[in-house]
Formats: C-alpha cells, structure tokens, sequence
C-alpha cells in the first residue's frame, strides 16, 4: 500500500456541494482546481482565515470552455476539457498560490503553479462542462487530501464564497 501524507487542494465547485462532505478519490464532484495539490501545516499558519482575507476584496469571475484534451501519463490519461485561462483567473490563482507559498506550502506540481496553471475542468463520469458553456467561479473550497487518514478519500472542509 502507498504511503500517504496531508495535502490539501483549492477548488472552484461547478455543482453545489456542502462543506464536511466526503468522497473517494476516483469520484470528485464537477470542479475547477486554483491550487492544485500542496502540503503544508494548515493549522499553525491560520490559512484559513489568511484566505478569507486575501478573497474578501475578490469579486466573481466568469471564464469560458474550451476544447476537450487528456492529461497524465499516456496509459493511464484524464479527459479534461480546457478553461479560457483570462487575467483575472491567472491573477487569483496567483494571489492564492503567493500566500501559500508564503506559509511554507510545497506543490507536488510546482510546474503546474503561476505560469505553468492550466485552468481545467476534468470530465467526471456524472458531469462535465462543454466547449463554449460559462464557467463561474465565486468561491475557494479547501480539500483535505487524507482525512481521518485515508489517502483514498477526500473531504470538503470549508468553501470561501467571494
């Protein structure tokens, strides 16, 4: 069995769900990711309320879909479908990983981060945005990757709506 370890992700949902809910990791609801997977100590850098901060000058924003691809290694791909990277999706990506990063946090993908982010949305087996539809994005939610232990599943711990 692999080892895990705590890491979290921020995500945009694109279906309403309920903080404190959980899930496996091959079942995610329909979402858009700002900060993709990052470890760090969530409770003594008081990331939670530095966030709500940081996104309480944050207004909504609308971004566009785009063309469906795959990413991940070719025997094992994803189906994605690409989201209008705008500046005003860049730049709250970038205010979110800029104070991560200043708590201390480590991506697994740091090439994926600032200039490297690639909004996306994957394709879910229940749901999916398609090329042209209107993405909106007006909220962070903080993901624990290994709740109560359990590399396997995830669990919504807070949404920010801005």
């Amino acid at each position: 069995m692999p080892k895990f370890t705590q890491k979290w992700a921020l995500i945009t949902f694109l279906e309403p769900v309920a903080d404190g809910t959980e899930f496996s990791w091959k079942d995610w609801p329909l979402h858009t990711t700002l900060a993709d997977v990052f470890a760090v100590d969530w409770n003594d850098t008081n990331l939670t309320g530095r966030l709500a901060q940081l996104l309480s000058k944050q207004k909504p924003l609308e971004t566009v879909a785009g063309e469906d691809t795959y990413f991940g290694p070719p025997e094992s791909p994803v189906q994605v479908t690409l989201l209008q990277k705008s500046s005003e999706l860049q730049n709250l990506h970038n205010d979110v990983v800029n104070l991560l990063k200043s708590a201390g946090a480590v991506f697994n993908t740091p090439q994926y981060t600032g200039e490297g982010y690639v909004p996306h949305s994957t394709v879910q087996k229940h749901a999916r945005v398609y090329a042209d539809d209107t993405v909106k994005i007006g909220s962070l939610t903080i993901v624990d990757m290994f709740p109560n232990g359990d590399g396997y599943q995830r669990k919504l711990v807070k949404t920010i709506n801005f």
